[in-house]
């Protein structure tokens, strides 16, 4: 009796194991197929590589950039004569570096994004204000981006910079009044700043490049499906990879193109080049939950309470300067409310997300 008591429990046994294991890799599997998509708020990723293009890194192994690699702050980029590399910036903000140039990052963070240029020419298409600008430095000056655009820094031999906007505003270093507005391009001259306009019409090799990239990420991000790309965004939240409170949206790569694409929190957003991402994360019918921090501040009596509010909801309010390639939004329209609780935007009534920062 004990032998066969045995034998039925090890079968017993066995069978449970078996179920488990079964389990286990189904759940392996769903969960693989539903992370096809990368989600990622962080900036440093290597989204286009063409020509010869090395870093020396702070940490790890130096060599050729390869797509698909990540930069950390510190690490320098250089490139060749023929080199052309498009790196990641904080979500919907590019850098698309020319030949023969370098540069490294500072920081990365969405409020105090700093870039360090130290020869050679970048294009930069970026979403940014005056709480959350985009700073460049040069071997003998620093330029501050404080609107939405698209911007051009060069580095001369001799380490002078100079910054042409084609879209945007940016300051010079901490000269006050040395606003560069669009159509106009700015550098330190002796104690001051010298501006002038250029010609936007006239456009090189990297300024074309920038734009024809500019336009096919946007398709890629048009093309982006809800039931493709839901579990991936649920996976990556859960695994507190991303929420609203650290960036204007989330970089998704995409495997059947193999690149980053922006995916915007906000409502009807447009790249600064003027073209339209599609959908953005409120598409996606993720539970409320997603839409509210992760975490909770406690107030000067010690009570928790909610007090920040999302970044893209900082940068919606019209500040009289006008947005990139979207209408102007009715006063009719609803916002959502961030604090102490997140609304959702009705279907029928979308909210007033439909602003695109920028000039």
């Amino acid at each position: 009796m004990k032998i066969n008591l045995s034998h039925i429990s090890a079968v017993c046994l066995a069978v449970m194991a078996l179920a488990f294991s079964t389990s286990a890799q189904n759940e392996t599997i769903a969960a693989a197929a539903g992370d096809k998509f990368v989600i990622s708020a962080k900036a440093g990723g290597v989204n286009f590589v063409e020509g010869t293009v090395s870093v020396v890194r702070t940490y790890g192994k130096s060599g050729y950039l390869l797509k698909g690699d990540r930069l950390q702050i510190g690490d320098r980029v250089s490139t060749g004569t023929d080199g052309k590399a498009e790196i990641l910036l904080n979500p919907g903000s590019y850098l698309r570096l020319g030949g023969n140039s370098e540069f490294e990052f500072k920081t990365t963070s969405l409020d105090d994004l700093q870039l360090r240029l130290n020869a050679g020419s970048a294009m930069l298409e970026v979403f940014a204000d005056d709480e959350f600008a985009v700073n460049i430095l040069t071997p003998k000056t620093k330029f501050n981006l404080v609107d939405s655009g698209i911007y051009r820094v060069d580095v001369s031999n001799i380490g002078d910079g100079k910054i042409a906007v084609w879209k945007g505003r940016a300051t010079i270093g901490d000269l006050p009044d040395a606003v560069v507005k669009g159509g106009r391009e700015g550098s330190l001259a002796g104690s001051g700043a010298a501006i002038a306009k250029f010609d936007r019409d006239e456009k090189d090799g990297l300024e074309l490049w920038s734009k024809a990239r500019a336009k096919e990420l946007a398709k890629i991000s048009n093309k982006l499906k809800s039931d493709n790309l839901r579990p991936s965004l649920m996976n990556s939240y859960i695994e507190r990879r991303w929420n609203m409170y650290n960036s204007f949206g989330l970089w998704v790569y995409d495997p059947f193109w193999r690149v980053n694409c922006f995916l915007p929190f906000g409502q009807s957003w447009y790249s600064p080049y003027g073209y339209g991402f599609g959908q953005s994360i409120w598409n996606y019918n993720l539970p409320v939950r997603f839409y509210q921090p992760m975490y909770t501040k406690r107030d000067t009596n010690g009570n928790s309470r909610i007090s920040e509010v999302p970044p893209f909801i900082k940068m919606q309010p019209d500040r009289g300067r006008g947005r990139v390639g979207s209408d102007p939004v009715s006063p009719s329209q609803p916002s959502p409310t961030f604090s102490p609780m997140i609304s959702m935007p009705s279907k029928s009534a979308p909210s007033s997300n439909k602003r695109s920062p920028g000039n």
